[in-house]
């Protein structure tokens, strides 16, 4: 574990030094508080070993100042402070500034060790909790079968995407995409055959959009990808880098037969001072990918607002 110490008097910080090296810790050197804070903020310590008494900044100022820096963090450094004081004004004040733990000078070795084993395992009980959030979080926003994201994280992202575009005065590119005919798929071939399609299809949106553009799972057999900066032709430069990718796709059956699948795409780019908000954007490739549908599928189809009065279907 890398720790911090903090001691303005050389003695016992060489001491303290020596003997958590000796247990195999990497150790950080402060002589006061400042220099200590400096450290911290710098260096990835998630233990803190302090005197109280030190000129400048003392030993309860330094883990107040620490935890304002951590106020945001989920995975919060381990304080102990080293003092002679033994009140119950002055330890109330000390747990008041953020302190864990208290350790009464002149140490014993085994006392130290037993209260570091403590504070190493709240330091793994935070880290783990940490990372299940963290999982809970990815699992919440991802699509599970094609790892893409889900229509809700593709909102939050896009929704910050639209103000930011509107900010910097660019576009903002949408492509929706229905594989063609998929009921079919699962009908025909069972579902596993239809994840196997909606698994491969996926890897080539991914594989295809541009560095900044994401795509992801909209809902059954649509996906949506997302491009902050793209105009229409951009935009439909990519579904047709997809489209043609997705058309390549062979899928090798049990009965020795190959499957393929085609998909359509629809897509529309807000820009200027009256852009389309962030969900008639994307209603307008929503009609893109109608008209394509309509067209006899397979192809790419631009939003234009002046076709906007055809009566559509979709199969």
């Amino acid at each position: 574990m890398k720790i911090l110490i903090v001691d303005d008097e050389m003695v016992p910080r060489r001491v303290l030094e020596k003997q958590l090296s000796n247990w195999g810790h990497e150790v950080l050197v402060a002589k006061d508080g400042a220099e200590a804070l400096h450290l911290f903020h710098d260096q990835q310590v998630k233990m803190v070993i302090t005197d109280w008494v030190m000129p400048g900044l003392d030993g309860p100022q330094l883990c107040a100042e620490i935890r304002k820096a951590e106020a945001d963090s989920d995975n919060p450094a381990f304080i102990i402070l080293l003092t002679s004081k033994n009140s119950s004004e002055d330890l109330a004040h000390g747990m008041e500034s953020g302190a864990n733990d208290f350790i009464t000078k002149p140490f014993e070795r085994l006392e130290l060790q037993a209260r570091m084993r403590n504070g190493d395992c709240i330091l793994q009980l935070q880290a783990e909790l940490l990372r299940k959030k963290e999982e809970a979080d990815h699992l919440a926003r991802t699509d599970a079968l094609t790892q893409l994201m889900n229509r809700r994280a593709m909102l939050d992202v896009m929704r910050l995407d639209e103000d930011r575009m509107r900010r910097e005065r660019r576009p903002l590119g949408m492509v929706m995409i229905d594989i063609d005919k998929f009921k079919n798929v699962n009908d025909t071939y069972g579902h596993a055959i239809g994840d196997l399609v909606l698994q491969e299809t996926s890897k080539c949106f991914a594989q295809t959009i541009r560095g900044g553009d994401y795509v992801g799972r909209w809902g059954g057999e649509e996906f949506l990808i997302a491009l902050p900066g793209a105009d229409i032709i951009q935009c439909a430069e990519v579904a047709e880098r997809c489209r043609n990718r997705i058309a390549a796709l062979r899928f090798p059956l049990q009965d020795g037969s190959v499957l393929s699948v085609t998909a359509s795409f629809g897509t529309a780019s807000a820009e200027g001072v009256d852009r389309a908000e962030l969900l008639e954007l994307v209603n307008q490739a929503d009609k893109a990918l109608y008209w394509a549908k309509d067209s006899g599928r397979n192809r790419v189809k631009i939003y234009v607002a002046s076709a906007d009065t055809e009566n559509t279907s979709r199969s």
